[in-house]
């Protein structure tokens, strides 16, 4: 069944207002990123367009390759990760990064298009049983329509490791001709997670990739560990973003807004952004460039846009989330692009 050509990429982003008095159901903000604004700034060659997806294939087939571990709560294959600290499992992940390039070309590249403007329709919702490695819902839904569902889900769940997702506890499958993704926060407490998902398929696997990531990114950065929804403008001695909230002072997006962003900047916009959607806001410049952070090899710190690159290697826990994210990108790409390694 083909699956995993789905349109993907962005944002809708669902927060709590922090209000003095909060409400039974508190207010949200919603974040759109538009299909056509997905392409990044930075110029590739023909050559790097190779990562295409053939849908078809990224079903476990009930084995791993012999360079591979089988996570068997996760029902998932994992490229055996060979590093023992930070410095290691960062130069561990670069030569993943080298040899998934090799075989697939760029694993950021994207070039969605709008199609429309009709908003979003949703198909289905679903709840997420982490221990079982499923979706499960009440709705009245067709057995092939489950099983893609399923498969939608289980694509995003093989690249983030159980451990950093259990508060993502629903899923949603929608139709839209202009929003590929979103993260949704359905508890006022910012603990659990919704993610929506586009039913439509595209070609590049690249781009669902950046997609997951960038999601995952959003949640991340703007979850109840992240920022206090209960603290009112005023009252906020932090960052507070009006579409998010106030921020603990150790928050990752806080020090990513005044290393980068509290103070502006002039120059080439390639210099400052790793795509044009992340000129819109601390919250999508942070989400696109940890998908960088993840899929691309370490920089040297050139330019604002490198430096914000660097930032993420500022934290020994992204430092392994990302080795681990790239262990399981690995196996995801083997089976999505049907490539076979020599066992």
């Amino acid at each position: 069944m083909k699956f995993l050509r789905f349109l993907l990429v962005s944002i809708i982003v669902l927060l709590v207002g922090c209000e003095e008095s909060v409400e039974e159901n508190p207010v949200v903000t919603v974040y759109a990123k538009p299909v056509s604004e997905a392409s990044s700034i930075i110029e590739i060659s023909e050559q790097d367009l190779e990562l295409e997806s053939s849908g078809d294939q990224i079903e476990l087939v009930n084995v791993c390759y012999n360079d591979e571990i089988y996570i068997e709560e996760e029902k998932t294959c994992s490229l055996k990760i060979d590093c023992n600290d930070t410095n290691s499992c960062i130069e561990w992940g670069n030569k993943v990064i080298t040899d998934l390039e090799a075989d697939y070309g760029s694993l950021v590249y994207e070039e969605s298009v709008a199609t429309g403007n009709e908003g979003i329709s949703l198909l289905a919702s679903y709840n997420v049983d982490h221990e079982g490695e499923m979706i499960y819902t009440e709705e009245k839904v067709s057995e092939e329509m489950m099983e893609y569902h399923s498969r939608l889900w289980y694509s995003f769940s093989w690249l983030i490791p159980e451990q950093y997702r259990k508060a993502i506890d629903q899923f949603e499958v929608f139709e839209s001709g202009d929003t590929l993704a979103y993260v949704s926060l359905h508890d006022k407490y910012g603990r659990y997670w919704t993610l929506g998902m586009n039913n439509k398929d595209i070609e590049l696997a690249s781009e669902t990739l950046v997609t997951y990531l960038h999601e995952y990114a959003h949640f991340l950065s703007l979850n109840g560990s992240q920022i206090d929804y209960w603290v009112a403008k005023e009252e906020c001695t932090s960052l507070f973003l009006k579409d998010s909230g106030c921020f603990y002072e150790d928050a990752y997006l806080d020090a990513f807004y005044k290393k980068f962003w509290e103070s502006g900047g002039h120059g080439k916009i390639e210099d400052f952004y790793v795509s044009r959607y992340a000129m819109y806001s601390p919250e999508e410049d942070f989400s696109e460039s940890f998908a960088h952070f993840i899929l691309t090899k370490t920089p040297s710190g050139q330019n604002v846009m490198e430096e914000k690159l660097l930032f993420f290697y500022e934290y020994e826990e992204l430092v392994q989330l990302r080795t681990e994210i790239l262990a399981r990108t690995a196996t995801w790409l083997v089976r999505s692009a049907g490539y076979k390694p020599k066992i």
